[in-house]
């Protein structure tokens, strides 16, 4: 199913609306030419009753999980910059310490940025992250703990540094749990079973040019919604990818010749 979000948007978007279309109209059109005379105005009736009410709730649910990936995706958005910046900050702190192990810190700082770029900015990540970014932090972590402060500035920013590194931690947990939010296997049973529903309730109308037409319709903007919900709930690949490119700036720019 992802293997469409390999594709440029626009194309990936035309294919899943073309894809629920011929999903929708074809087996109306086959099925339709198939059977015999007209329902009865009664059993009409009761099924356009139902196929309403159904397709409702199948809107429904669409809406609330299209809102629920948007925020998700949302939230994973402002950690990856409060993420960034707290980067930023203790690259700050280490460019104003006076002494030779700045420059080691910076190198191993600008080593946990490539692991997280390298090792973690992909769908198969685990929740817990990349074995090189957790131990690329873990040496950043225990090298300014071990640093030996002299003087009143020096003591003030390794104790900065020591709170930016927890807050880093922070963030960085914050981004793997969001980035694997992903929706359960059941929206798809249940979005799929919905969109089937509705299509076979169609059967009681005839299969004229104006009936297949709303059919496509219907059929294309459920596809369209069905593949924002799919791009959003991957943000480490597709249209709906998080950014790389500010974790490429902090090591061009803040941790350049560490």
């Amino acid at each position: 199913m992802t293997a469409i979000l390999q594709l440029p948007a626009w194309l990936g978007a035309i294919l899943a609306m073309l894809l629920a279309i011929a999903a929708s109209a074809l087996p109306f059109v086959l099925l339709r030419l198939r059977m015999g005379d007209e329902l009865p105005t009664k059993a009409r009736d009761v099924a356009e009753t139902v196929a309403v009410r159904i397709g409702t709730v199948h809107s429904l649910i669409l809406a609330l999980v299209f809102a629920e990936a948007q925020s998700t995706h949302t939230n994973l958005q402002q950690e990856v910059s409060k993420e960034l910046t707290t980067i930023e900050h203790i690259a700050l702190e280490l460019n104003q310490w006076n002494g030779q192990e700045g420059k080691v810190l910076r190198s191993q700082l600008a080593a946990y940025v490539t692991a997280v770029l390298q090792n973690e900015w992909q769908a198969s990540a685990n929740l817990r992250g990349s074995r090189e970014a957790r131990r690329a932090y873990n040496t950043l972590d225990i090298g300014i703990l071990d640093l030996r402060a002299e003087t009143p500035q020096q003591q003030s920013l390794r104790a900065r540094m020591i709170m930016n590194m927890d807050d880093l931690q922070d963030h960085r947990k914050a981004r793997l749990s969001l980035a694997h939010r992903g929706l359960p296997s059941l929206f798809w049973w249940m979005a799929l079973t919905g969109f089937a529903i509705i299509v076979g309730f169609f059967l009681i109308f005839p299969a004229n040019l104006v009936h297949i037409a709303i059919l496509s319709v219907y059929g294309a903007y459920t596809g369209l919604a069905l593949y924002f919900i799919l791009a959003l709930s991957h943000p480490y690949a597709g249209p709906a990818s998080i950014d790389t490119s500010p974790y490429e700036m902090v090591l061009e720019d803040d941790l350049k010749g560490s």
